[in-house]
């Protein structure tokens, strides 16, 4: 394989510019085809971002022989059925998160594919951002000395609907607000930075009334290597806070996991920052990760295991449960 030819299934607002153009960026990757219900906006899609083919018969779409791996990029309430479908067909999976609805459908998709000798990607996208692999690196090297503990506090005012994305406070078709949404980002850039969760603990109501998914959520992670903190989690408040400060025994490290501001790095009452301006197109690093692992020439995660380790600790935190995972 020279080229990996993807198709998109639901090319809906976030492949306008987060994602879908890096299928036609990236050395080794082509956009051939395209695929949603509403056949106006289809047709509109493919002749702006000249993709050849088109179809609102997602069937047509995954039947097609030249057609090698599969963007599912539907609401969520969607991931879990188009994955297996895709799987079937033998079409390589990058699915949007979350995952999925339920950790349970998260575990059918990793199993069907692995029966179909399928590779699973999940487009937790930050784990290919430059910031969080300087953050990674720094922490591997102990820049910072032993790390010891981090705490993540995120505060934004109550969520108004989006006019692109009107599902996406629906409980039956996103799964859990902005939880669900904005903070799979969150958990799983902790698992990334930090390595496998032994235990983690939630607390989570819906504060405010406003809508009808919990907006609060209070947490403690305790991962493998001992390293433990607290997420707070407020999508009801009156300012917008994003904020991740990792403490080691040398130093700490202070950084915004959703925004773009700079990284802090403080030793010994001295700091500096780090600048990592917005990519164009905030997909782009994962996806060519996901390209080369496809092509041979890079070994990215293809199992989805961390979008149901994220997916795990989302149904911990949103049912205030615990969950221990065995070392």
């Amino acid at each position: 394989m020279k080229v990996v030819n993807f198709g998109i299934i639901g090319c809906g607002a976030v492949t306008e510019v987060k994602s879908g153009p890096a299928f036609q960026k990236i050395e080794g990757a082509n956009l051939l085809a395209v695929m949603r219900r509403d056949e106006e906006k289809l047709k509109d899609y493919a002749k702006r971002h000249n993709v050849p083919k088109y179809t609102t018969n997602y069937l047509e779409l995954l039947k097609d022989k030249d057609i090698d791996a599969v963007y599912i990029a539907t609401p969520p309430n969607m991931h879990h059925f188009y994955t297996l479908e895709a799987a079937k067909y033998g079409k390589a999976v990058y699915v949007e998160k979350p995952m999925a609805m339920t950790v349970t459908e998260c575990e059918e998709m990793i199993q069907v594919c692995k029966d179909n000798n399928v590779p699973l990607f999940v487009a937790y996208y930050r784990r290919g951002q430059d910031k969080f692999n300087k953050v990674k690196e720094m922490l591997e090297s102990k820049e910072i000395g032993e790390v010891r503990s981090f705490q993540y506090f995120y505060t934004s005012g109550i969520p108004k609907g989006d006019p692109n994305r009107p599902w996406l406070l629906s409980k039956e078709v996103a799964g859990g607000g902005l939880l669900y949404d904005i903070g799979s980002h969150m958990i799983d850039t902790m698992i990334f930075l930090f390595g496998d969760v032994k235990q983690a603990s939630g607390i989570s109501c819906n504060q405010s009334k406003a809508l009808n998914v919990n907006d609060v959520t209070s947490g403690i992670l305790q991962f493998k290597n001992n390293i433990q903190g607290s997420i707070q989690l407020s999508f009801n408040g009156n300012e917008r806070r994003d904020e991740l400060t990792i403490i080691g025994s040398k130093g700490s490290i202070k950084l915004p996991i959703m925004l773009y501001d700079n990284l802090t790095v403080i030793k010994e009452d001295k700091s500096y920052e780090i600048e990592f301006p917005q990519p164009e197109h905030v997909q782009l690093p994962l996806i060519k990760r996901v390209v080369n692992t496809l092509l041979g020439k890079d070994n990215y995660d293809t199992s989805g295991v961390y979008g149901l380790r994220t997916q795990e600790i989302l149904e911990t935190f949103e049912n205030s449960t615990t969950i221990k995972y065995e070392i």
